[in-house]
């Protein structure tokens, strides 16, 4: 028995190691160049580490809700190839190109008014008699809407190129997607230091390298979809095809509970990030400097619930509802292991990892102390996602959707906001009171997730036992 186990174990482990590796590749990189920008910007100074960080609290979420939606068309174009439909492979991705701008349109006229947003924070500060902002807080400000102003122009070709992977993936040219990906990210940083040191722009500077490499990698994608011999068979490029309302319904029908969903969990953080601005540019870059080595920790348990929903999704298409429910199973154990490392590389190596970042010893401190948060709600967090990503491969996507609404819009910015401003010896408050809401916010999701997940599993025993009982 136990042999048996190990065998099956070891197959499953493959299997997931096979599909999530080429994720984690291209998760690592995209998430790089953010990560590049952070420490860049926090040599230059704290103050445009705190303006970059504050500027992505809005782009994040407005590109998931947004650009998001093209996630959808992976899927889309995978079903055409696996049934060798290569006209309409051809025809959609044309068709979604005119989506693609269409939202592409829409992220740009958000990112470039979103003036509207810090005019809304300094009306809250006076309304609730929370301060003057400081010369410096007016400083963060300034860089924030310079940077977003300037990555606006970004926001179209960013949308496109999701097109052209989507399209990419769709057809299994994933290798081609990492590489234009590593690329890019190779690019960024030397802009990134032109801009920034060499013509002294700090942290705005970031923007300009950002919409830079936006725009080269759409080019390059569109040679590579021209030219390179993996694309022989399915050039998407023919006569002009006009948009086509129901191709759009089709992508957006299935991208946006996607994005959304997406949406709203980054709407905790950034919310936790417009929050902590009110406590100055030393609690705003600390913060800044946490999230960002929270989310690139986290690379390797969100890859492995992007693993799972292709893996049990597959198995279930495949009618092997008891395998489906071992690798559920899998994920989550396998998540945990992975959840218990990050803990221990937290706690362990906090102080090195925030000295990548800055040399303040005053956003150190700060930073220190809420990496301890970070920390804590790796495990929830881990097992939470994992649960997310094989409810995905059940096609359960309003559910999760609806616990991430449950768990931060309702309990974890409110539990955040009030712990934040509390006036308690014993609770804490500022930044790590809105971590401690971020904490709670996390664990009632891994609860709500995993719970509908168990469900989810008994209804394939059920679905089992009938199948078997036919046999």
């Amino acid at each position: 028995m136990f042999t048996f186990n190990l065998i099956k174990f070891s197959k499953e482990y493959g299997k997931f190691i096979k599909i999530g590796l080429p994720i984690l590749g291209s998760q690592l990189v995209m998430y790089g160049m953010t990560t590049v920008d952070y420490i860049m910007a926090g040599y230059y100074s704290s103050d445009d580490l705190a303006g970059v960080g504050l500027a992505a609290a809005i782009y994040s979420p407005v590109y998931f809700l947004t650009a998001g939606a093209m996630f959808a068309i992976s899927p889309i174009i995978a079903q055409h190839f696996g049934a060798k439909e290569y006209t309409q492979i051809k025809i959609k991705t044309r068709k979604f190109l005119w989506t693609g701008l269409f939202v592409g349109f829409i992220f740009y006229l958000i990112l470039s008014n979103a003036g509207v947003i810090f005019n809304f924070l300094d009306t809250l500060a006076s309304e609730f008699d929370l301060g003057n902002l400081a010369i410096t807080e007016e400083k963060i400000k300034t860089i924030s809407l310079d940077y977003l102003n300037i990555v606006a122009f970004a926001a179209i070709p960013i949308t496109l190129f999701q097109v052209f992977r989507g399209y990419s993936e769709g057809i299994t040219q994933t290798r081609i997607v990492f590489i234009l990906g590593l690329l890019g990210f190779l690019i960024n940083i030397p802009l990134n230091y032109y801009f920034i040191f060499e013509l002294g722009m700090g942290g705005v500077g970031c923007a300009y390298a950002t919409a830079i490499v936006s725009w080269l990698g759409l080019i390059a994608f569109w040679f590579v979809t021209l030219y390179l011999k993996q694309y022989k068979d399915i050039r998407i490029y023919g006569n002009f095809i006009w948009p086509d309302f129901k191709s759009s319904l089709e992508l957006l029908k299935l991208g946006i509970p996607i994005s959304f969903g997406i949406f709203v969990e980054l709407s905790m953080f950034s919310g936790a990030s417009l929050v902590i601005y009110f406590f100055g540019a030393n609690s705003l870059a600390a913060h800044t400097i946490a999230i960002n080595l929270v989310g690139l920790l986290f690379m390797l348990p969100l890859s492995l619930g992007l693993a799972s929903a292709i893996r049990v999704g597959n198995l279930i298409g495949a009618k092997k509802y008891k395998q489906a429910n071992y690798s559920s199973n899998f994920s989550l154990r396998f998540s945990l292991i992975v959840a218990i490392t990050n803990f221990i590389l937290i706690i362990s190596m906090g102080s090195l990892l925030i000295s990548i970042y800055t040399s303040d010893p005053n956003v150190s401190v700060i930073a220190l102390t809420l990496l301890t948060y970070a920390a804590i709600f790796q495990v929830p967090d881990a097992i939470g996602y994992s649960a997310i990503g094989s409810l995905r491969g059940h096609k359960d996507t309003f559910c999760p959707m609806v616990n991430f609404i449950i768990s931060y819009w309702f309990i974890a910015i409110p539990a955040g906001i009030c712990l934040s401003f509390n006036d308690s010896d014993f609770l804490p408050t500022q930044a790590e009171g809105m971590w401690t809401g971020m904490i709670i916010g996390i664990v009632v999701s891994a609860i709500l997730n995993t719970q509908r997940l168990r469900i989810k599993k008994r209804e394939l025993k059920r679905f089992f036992k009938l199948r078997t009982n036919k046999i």
